[in-house]
């Protein structure tokens, strides 16, 4: 075999081998190397072994890509790409990809092509052979020695599928970059060339470390072409900043079809500013005797002491009038601390009215049923109103009440047209009392200002501060209007807590870390890959039932997901995987004949049978009723 090993490596080897050929992968190689070329082989052992190296090949080189695509490692998953689909297609990744329409070109205008780029056979051939659409066909045919082709090749051309990528970069922290490319296809169609849909790896690469940042793929589909693809990533930056990042766009199945935009980071300017975090001092837990109030310390007869964070911000809250912001974990008495604001501002102003915003209505109607238990009995007697979409009061029973639980389009209308106008009626002339009466504004969820909701945020917090600033002018004295921001621990606290108003120096802003929680947490985390929606959700209800069995077999557990539909789904796979292992009703906490007497009057088909096997579903749309059932259920230990 060895002479026409050597006669191959002179023919159709462009890549280089080590002579003499004694070891098995110098000769598979060569093999696979004639098989890419199309180079005839004679002896029939050589065609046996190229056969069986031409079978394998590329799917080991795909599965060697993937490899590389998890560590990360950039030149080597190019590279794997680039070989597998060189044996797929017969076409070296460095000719004309011009060679996929096999067929319609002659060899000689394939040669032709490959050999006028510039520097020759390169990595460059899909860019030098898209700016041939910039010349006319006649120089295109006098380029290719074929004065009649010119326009036959254009048109070849523009079947490649080549994408328009533009790009966006925003900093977000000193560590973390925001990209945000748009994919515009460019080419023809073609059902012969491209068939139903083409799909490419966009990858976010830094080639000065040799490292992967971001990888993902990208599909485009004949039924939504020409569409365009937006896509938003988060990038790590390291410091120093390297000078460039790289966006790679490799087409799946093209040979040769590669974009590399090279991304200049010397014009970024990254913040400076560190993430401000409140270290959490070691405190003797403070007694609730501190609130020296009776009335007050009724209400916490449930527990002797507060928390820790409550303890540390104690005295701003309840002995001060400063606005202040909480970041803290969720689970860290968040409620709390806003309890404690709205006792000091009572204590203070009787006659004042507080006004707490939550985000959803179903937080909104947690807080009322909560606080008219807690505060709307004796010995407080306070009246606490919801307003939300679903009621409606008029200014005197607004102007009676004491708490407001509002969502935030509801108390940016109500709060429009407080001054009042000269040119309105008489009932709307001097504006709107009740709202002047506000002295302590809350803001549940601060953190979803950054969010589509956020503008209304933006417009409540502006105008409850110039109404205290107005109010504070009018009648002398501190502050009118107190604000206080709670939210989960944020990167960019400092910038909130200036917009609030928050002077740092009079200790208002608190934003403690996210592994500060009064109740430990264990996090263990598991990846999906999957781009489509609902084969992903699939994949993830076996882990997700194989988790709770080893995590919390017996204790309460909560699923999120992403839609009212899949709370379904995921209900009923978690009902089937536990009916495979002969216990279906293992999460119910009670007896089959107490839950169906709960669950007589649902309403919900789905809930109904779920809550049989103790499993609840919970989302907007279920009514009042359905609701309130499941979170009874949850609460009192039926449904696990």
């Amino acid at each position: 075999e060895l002479n026409e090993v050597d006669e191959i490596i002179d023919k159709a080897c462009p890549l280089e081998v080590i002579q003499p050929v004694h070891e098995p992968s110098d000769k598979s190689l060569v093999l696979m190397q004639a098989f890419i070329s199309r180079h005839n082989i004679r002896s029939f052992t050589l065609i046996s072994d190229t056969n069986y190296i031409a079978s394998n090949a590329g799917r080991v080189a795909r599965a060697m890509f993937e490899m590389c695509l998890k560590r990360s490692s950039a030149a080597c998953a190019i590279k794997l790409l680039r070989i597998a689909k060189s044996i797929d297609r017969r076409i070296w990744w460095f000719q004309t990809p011009l060679r996929h329409f096999e067929g319609e070109l002659k060899n000689h205008v394939y040669t032709a092509l490959e050999s006028k780029q510039i520097g020759g056979q390169g990595y460059d051939t899909f860019e030098y052979t898209i700016s041939l659409l910039d010349l006319q066909p006649g120089e295109v045919g006098q380029l290719c020695h074929w004065s009649k082709g010119g326009k036959k090749i254009q048109n070849l051309i523009r079947m490649l599928p080549y994408v328009a990528i533009n790009y966006l970069i925003q900093p977000v922290t000193s560590s973390v970059l925001r990209f945000h490319i748009s994919l515009q296809p460019m080419w023809n169609w073609q059902s012969r060339w491209h068939g139903g849909a083409e799909g490419f790896w966009l990858i976010i690469e830094d080639s000065e470390n040799n490292r992967i940042y971001h990888h993902e793929s990208v599909l485009f589909t004949r039924r939504t072409h020409p569409e365009q693809i937006s896509l938003d990533l988060t990038i790590p930056a390291f410091n120093p900043l390297p000078k460039q990042y790289f966006i790679r766009l490799m087409s799946d199945s093209w040979v040769g079809v590669e974009q590399l935009i090279p991304v200049s980071l010397d014009d970024i300017k990254m913040p400076k500013q560190a993430t401000v975090h409140t270290d959490l001092i070691d405190l003797t837990p403070l007694p609730t005797s501190a609130l020296q109030e009776p009335k007050y310390e009724q209400l916490y007869q449930k527990y002797t002491t507060f928390n820790p964070i409550q303890s540390q911000i104690f005295h701003v809250l309840y002995h001060t009038d400063a606005p202040i912001f909480v970041g803290a974990p969720t689970g860290s008495g968040k409620t709390t601390i806003a309890e404690l604001s709205l006792l000091r501002m009572k204590r203070l102003h009787p006659k004042g009215i507080c006004v707490y915003i939550a985000p959803l209505k179903s937080l909104a109607r947690e807080r009322i049923r909560d606080w008219r238990v807690k505060m709307g009995a004796q010995p407080l007697k306070w009246n606490v109103l919801e307003l939300s979409g679903d009621t409606h009061y008029n200014q005197d029973v607004l102007s009676k009440a004491d708490i407001l639980v509002c969502t935030p389009e509801k108390w940016d209308l109500l709060s429009r047209g407080w001054k009042g106008s000269v040119a309105a009626d008489t009932d709307a002339r001097h504006g709107k009392a009740f709202v002047k009466r506000v002295r302590l504004l809350v803001i549940d969820e601060i953190h979803l200002l950054g969010e589509e909701r956020g503008a209304v945020l933006e417009a409540i917090v502006s105008r409850t501060r110039f109404i205290s600033q107005y109010m504070k002018e009018e009648n002398g004295g501190p502050e009118w209007t107190r604000i206080v921001g709670l939210s989960t621990a944020l990167a960019n606290s400092q910038d909130l807590a200036d917009w609030l108003g928050i002077d740092n120096s009079k200790r208002g802003l608190y934003n403690f870390r996210p592994s500060v929680r009064p109740i430990p947490m264990d996090v263990h985390i598991q990846g999906f890959a999957g781009k489509h929606y609902c084969p992903r959700m699939a994949t993830m209800n076996k882990p997700c039932y194989s988790a709770i069995k080893q995590h919390s077999p017996i204790k309460p557990t909560l699923i999120f997901v992403a839609s009212r539909r899949q709370t379904r789904l995921t209900a009923l796979d978690i009902i089937s995987y536990a009916a495979a292992d002969d216990n279906a009703k293992i999460f119910l906490g009670c007896s089959e004949d107490f839950i169906e007497a709960a669950t007589e009057n649902i309403e919900d088909e789905s809930l109904h049978h779920t809550l049989l096997f103790g499993i609840g579903i919970h989302h907007a749309g279920l009514s009042s009723n359905d609701r309130d059932t499941v979170e009874k259920l949850y609460l009192e230990g039926k449904i696990q």
